[in-house]
């Protein structure tokens, strides 16, 4: 008779071919679940009323399309287009010539001011500044293309990524019940902690996907409206959307608003962007004050720890990884704790 230590250990290499097989189309399986178990609910309600769970599962699928799939694509194209207009304006050499004077009367100020302290003349030259923007814009347009025509490239794969998640989600929706009861039964732990796992992976799917989207796109308007006085009206859907992808890194918007407000300072705008980058420190203390009312505090983690994650997920799954990579920390961290607490002795 087979050993149980020999099937745990057959379980693993199966776990671990399975990841390496699927790794290529890992990142769609990851969102296909997600999104099913987001649109559950919606698919029970409907199978009560239809009594049909094809049917039901056929509805709910177009319900994700309306909802999330179609909206995105539509921003993304929007988004890429929007911002090549962008990039091609910031690097028109005449923009930049016309500000050029305003530029040498902002670092003569600075000079001025620096020389009473360090006793040096000249810290920064115009020249210096201006070629910094010109080679800054240069670098954001060749981005822009590369984006665009990894984009182009990347259409038979999202033909492909299309199929798995068609036909992933209507199964995830049909046999969702059983696939967590057999997910139960593979576990290595009793049921209490398989639950406790479950639960809070479910928790940061809701959090992330609804709690956290809900303050990145409420930050992220803040910060896009702060920039329409500034000359950037006409960018502020681009902005809006750049910003809340952006805000679900910890750093979040400021790491493109700031150096906007900055470049507004340098070409005599010097206090209205002052202004803008002391409203948007201001309007980061709504990010503590949502995060309480939004995301659960059993699944809330340190900064440094987001952020790791974040980053960490973005390198192994694109922006796909804001998402990803929290969910993982958070079963890393899972896991030590419910160790630490069967460590722990019995008083």
């Amino acid at each position: 008779m087979t050993s149980p230590r020999t099937w745990t250990v057959a379980a693993l290499i199966a776990l671990v071919v399975g990841v390496w097989f699927l790794w290529p189309q890992l990142s769609v399986v990851v969102l296909t679940v997600l999104m099913a178990f987001m649109f559950y609910p919606l698919y029970l309600k409907l199978k009560k009323k239809k009594g049909n769970g094809v049917v039901a599962a056929s509805v709910t699928l177009l319900a994700s399309f309306l909802v999330v799939i179609i909206p995105l694509s539509f921003v993304v194209v929007a988004s890429v287009a929007q911002l090549a207009h962008f990039a091609d304006m910031l690097g028109k050499q005449g923009h930049l010539a016309d500000s050029s004077a305003i530029v040498e009367n902002i670092v003569d100020m600075v000079n001025r001011a620096a020389e009473k302290v360090t006793g040096s003349e000249a810290i920064v030259t115009g020249e210096g500044v201006v070629n910094f923007i010109k080679s800054s814009t240069a670098a954001a347009a060749r981005a822009t293309v590369a984006i665009t025509l990894g984009i182009l490239g990347g259409i038979p794969q999202m033909g492909i990524a299309l199929l798995i998640y068609i036909f992933l989600f209507i199964e995830l929706l049909l046999y969702g019940p059983r696939l967590i009861e057999k997910a139960k039964r593979l576990s290595p732990f009793d049921e209490k902690t398989t639950t406790q796992y479950l639960s809070r992976i479910g928790l940061m799917a809701n959090a992330m996907v609804k709690g956290q989207l809900i303050i990145a796109m409420t930050l992220a308007l803040i910060a896009a409206l702060l920039l329409v006085p500034l000359g950037y009206g006409k960018y502020a859907f681009l902005l809006f959307i750049v910003f809340t992808v952006l805000n679900f890194i910890p750093l979040g918007a400021g790491i493109i608003l700031v150096p906007l407000a900055l470049y507004s300072m340098f070409t005599g705008q010097f206090w209205l962007g002052l202004i803008v980058i002391i409203l948007y420190s201001v309007s980061g203390n709504l990010d503590p004050v949502m995060r309480t009312k939004l995301i659960p505090k059993q699944i809330q983690q340190s900064v440094a720890v987001t952020m790791i994650a974040t980053f960490c997920g973005i390198a192994y799954f694109g922006m796909l990884g804001v998402v990803y990579g929290p969910i993982i920390m958070l079963l890393v961290t899972t896991t030590l704790e419910l160790y630490a607490e069967r460590k722990k002795p019995v008083a």
